[in-house]
């Protein structure tokens, strides 16, 4: 077995480090399910089921209300019932290698078999009919679990012979029959008839049958996160022969050259995506992230006849670190009064072709969220902010407080009458915001949410000690503030023991976890059972989330229409009773670095990569 694929393998085994704890607002909600008559694919009710004397629609609601836990008792009624219950059960289908994904994909070749002697029909309502999302997401677990391949020291010290044959047996149960099984799967209509959304999240390396098989697909959302090439390609299809009719796409495709493979690029497999997509695509996250290595950008078709039109794309999301070729802005944006974007994700000034499309880009007359992400803006220019100052929402992501200061914040004060939102942060060797910023910004009355960071933006470091008292002098004038977030803040422990002085420093604030007296609380009988260093950090957390809580209740007492709070890593609801008394209800029963759910909160809210 090729030394590549055990690579390949081992790969999958690798843990995706996640920094910070992150899962606030990520809940995934399952596509909702189909209607009956789609998912028995237009057989009538049997005439044994006392449902069918109601409405179609009413029985399709009515099953919603089934608790989860009795759709299997649903199932055993009779026929119709199985498939009702199928159509909330399968509605959303996880392939991470694991029995029950080997065991659908088995029940769905056998569909398939049946199909194809039977004029693409099924003697019983079938499953394939009630999936509308597919994830394939392989679990390290389970390749442990069959293959009895680790990540660890004693793995590694087997018998070499031991281990190649180990690898080489997963290498051909996982290559050569599992994912084959999925690609036919995909490839297929009949099989997945209602299919909708494929999240494809796993690492090994996919080939041209695999982009084939996506593409004469039904799908209409496409999420693509680094799925990896290790042959340069094309698919050579043009719109008219293509299936597709993407809605969304999230495209991060990657080429591998480990071991013994050659340099290749993806621009031309990346470039026929973006072509095939083109003219039916509504929103569109371009992230293809080859940092690692010198890589060529993608360019255009060479042909402008063959160049694509993206007619209908209104978000638009392109990575500040990912290379392409600048005359992409041009057929993606499509500058000028006919301009469909909404939702706009970019890096302005991330070199100086990109800034000077955006100096000369004007007015987008249906801009609402503009997000300028990046980390260092090179030579930032007002032109583009000058030209769509009509826009709704605006997050600035990149560091450059002279800017913001000298010039954004006048320009947001002068000219931005419909801002509603708005995202700022002030840059790593800034341990504070400015009095004159906080100035500037207490004039913005129309904001309704307002989310400021700065000092360290990554890691376990909090560098940024949040003034509140300063905060709240800046905040109070804005009356119509609704949502308010401070992230990456942190604080300086009051009353440490004397033993513990000098080490309760504010970047370790979050690391530390001394409670407030803790040298009497440790004598307790209570902290003398199991270990009482979990429980001291536990008493902290306690403290931690109340002083957080009586300090969002300052805010909402000056702020009337205060609605939700994130501070300290925690975010609140505010709860007003019929006497005025505000309560901050903690939403979270642990402290979360809410990353994704800011990001979405103060800009593309309908990002689909999570």
């Amino acid at each position: 077995m090729p030394s590549s694929q055990h690579n390949d393998l081992m790969g999958l085994m690798m843990p995706i480090f996640s920094g910070m704890k992150d899962d606030f607002g990520k809940e995934i909600e399952d596509p909702i399910p189909l209607s009956f008559d789609r998912i028995n694919e237009g057989q009538p009710f049997s005439s044994d089921f006392l449902l069918s004397r109601l409405p179609i629609g009413l029985v399709w609601h009515t099953i919603q209300l089934v608790p989860q836990a009795d759709l299997r008792n649903l199932a055993l009624v009779n026929r119709d019932c199985r498939q009702l219950a199928r159509s909330r059960q399968f509605a959303n289908v996880e392939l991470d290698y694991s029995d029950s994904a080997i065991g659908v994909l088995g029940v769905l070749l056998k569909e398939h078999e049946e199909r194809s002697e039977n004029h693409g029909k099924t003697r019983l309502p079938s499953i394939g009919a009630c999936i509308r999302k597919i994830t394939v997401a392989t679990n390290p677990g389970w390749i442990t679990y069959r293959h009895q391949i680790e990540l660890s020291e004693d793995f590694v010290q087997l018998d070499a012979g031991v281990r190649g044959a180990r690898l080489d047996k997963a290498c051909r149960a996982f290559f050569e029959e599992y994912m084959p099984k999925i690609g036919l799967v995909l490839s297929n209509t009949q099989i997945l008839p209602c299919l909708e959304y494929l999240f494809w999240a796993d690492s090994v390396p996919v080939d041209k049958n695999f982009f084939e098989a996506i593409i004469s697909s039904n799908l209409r959302h496409l999420v693509l996160r680094r799925v990896s090439v290790d042959k340069e390609f094309a698919l050579g299809l043009s719109s008219d022969q293509c299936r597709w009719r993407l809605n969304s796409l999230y495209l991060d495709v990657i080429w591998t050259t480990s071991g013994d493979r050659e340099d290749v690029t993806t621009s031309p497999l990346i470039c026929n995506l973006l072509c095939l997509a083109a003219p039916t695509l509504e929103s569109l996250t371009w992230a293809c992230l080859n940092i690692l290595r010198s890589t060529p950008s993608v360019q255009l078709p060479s042909s402008v006849n063959e160049r694509p039109s993206f007619r209908r794309l209104q978000d638009l999301n392109i990575d500040s670190i990912m290379k392409y070729d600048p005359a992409w802005l041009d057929i993606l944006i499509q500058p000028g009064g006919s301009s469909p974007i909404r939702f706009l994700e970019v890096d302005i000034s991330k070199n100086p072709r990109v800034a000077d499309f955006f100096n000369t880009c004007g007015y987008l007359p249906n801009l609402e969220v503009f997000v300028w992400s990046g980390v260092k803006m090179m030579n930032p220019s007002l032109g583009f902010l000058q030209a769509n100052s009509h826009i709704r929402k605006l997050r600035i992501d990149a560091e450059a407080p002279q800017f913001l200061e000298e010039q954004l914040l006048p320009l947001l004060r002068g000219r931005f009458k419909n801002l509603i939102s708005l995202s700022l942060r002030w840059p790593e060797n800034q341990d504070h915001i400015p009095q004159s910023a906080l100035d500037q910004i207490s004039t913005l009355h129309r904001l309704e949410q307002l989310c400021l960071s700065a000092g360290c933006q990554v890691g376990w470091r909090h560098s940024w000690v949040i003034n509140h008292d300063a905060m709240q002098n800046c905040v109070r004038n804005l009356r119509n503030l609704r949502k308010l977030a401070f992230s990456r803040d942190t604080y300086i422990e009051q009353n440490l023991d004397p033993e513990t002085q000098g080490e309760g420093a504010p970047e370790r604030y979050y690391e530390d976890r001394f409670p407030r007296n803790s040298a009497t609380l440790v004598v307790q009988p209570f902290f003398r059972e199991e270990d009482p260093v979990k429980k001291l950090e536990l008493v902290w957390e306690m403290q931690h989330r109340n002083d957080m809580a009586t300090v969002a209740a300052k805010y909402a007492d000056s702020l009337p229409e205060l609605e939700w709070i994130y501070l300290g890593q925690h975010p609140m609801r505010i709860d007003r009773g019929p006497t005025g008394i505000t309560k901050p209800i903690p939403l979270s029963t642990e402290r979360d670095e809410c990353w994704t759910y800011l990001r979405r909160m103060f800009g593309r809210q309908n990002d689909l990569t999570f």
